[in-house]
């Protein structure tokens, strides 16, 4: 039985990030196209930052790196299996990364103090 990647049209992928940017933690997002790496969309505060094209493009290529390893872990382990999301905390951010078939969602969540 052969499965399908649902496609969202570019309406439906504007009004998921706009939920997803509403929440109160959520600081910014990037969407990498899964393939290359290449950004596709940025928003949020570090798109707004003032050197946010040398910012975010140092971030895409560490998270695009990221996964490229922890897929290569995964398969390692069961090449059966696949990655479906990773959670990175520090003392100043969250990531929570969702590699899709086509593209990596990345958003940064403000880290609540413990």
């Amino acid at each position: 039985m052969a499965t399908t990647t649902p496609t969202l049209s570019e309406d439906e992928l504007t009004s998921l990030l706009n939920r997803i940017s509403q929440k109160n933690t959520v600081q910014s997002l990037i969407i990498l196209d899964r393939s290359s790496g290449a950004i596709i969309r940025s928003s949020g505060s570090i798109a707004a930052h003032r050197d946010s094209e040398s910012l975010i493009g140092g971030y895409a290529g560490m998270v695009w790196n990221f996964v490229k390893s922890a897929e290569e872990m995964v398969c390692g382990m069961d090449g059966q299996d696949d990655l479906k999301l990773l959670r990175v905390r520090t003392r100043r951010h969250e990531l929570v990364i969702v590699p899709d078939p086509r593209f990596i969602l990345v958003v940064f969540h403000d880290t609540p103090p413990v």
